[in-house]
């Protein structure tokens, strides 16, 4: 019993929003066809660009209060980060140059070493 009620409501409301639409369609055209809409319209996407931009800001000064890493802390983090891994890379390189260079004078030390032992 209640499944047809709810039918039957469902479609009475389909019918009255069809029959709004129809009588009120023409006058809608009308409105959204001037210049005022196309204003109206645009400033109402400016609008919503600028909550969304506060609402950030506002998101990550919550973050930020709660002492929790935000998203400016963590890329900052990540910079530090690389810059980090630039040094140990070069410091790595200069490493093996310097072990190579060290193995080189061993061998030459140990190769002139066995000829003055002759």
């Amino acid at each position: 019993m209640s499944e047809e009620s709810s039918t039957n409501g469902s479609q009475q409301f389909r019918r009255l929003m069809d029959d709004f639409l129809s009588t009120a369609a023409p006058a809608l055209e009308e409105v959204v066809n001037t210049k005022a809409f196309g204003e109206m319209l645009g400033q109402a996407a400016g609008n919503l660009v600028a909550l969304n931009r506060i609402g950030n800001g506002v998101m990550d000064l919550a973050v930020r209060n709660a002492r929790v890493a935000g998203r400016a802390d963590v890329v900052s983090l990540h910079r530090q980060l690389a810059r980090n891994e630039d040094k140990l890379e070069a410091v790595l390189e200069t490493v093996e140059r310097l072990e190579e260079e060290l193995a080189e004078d061993r061998r030459r030390h140990r190769g002139s070493a066995a000829d003055q032992g002759d």
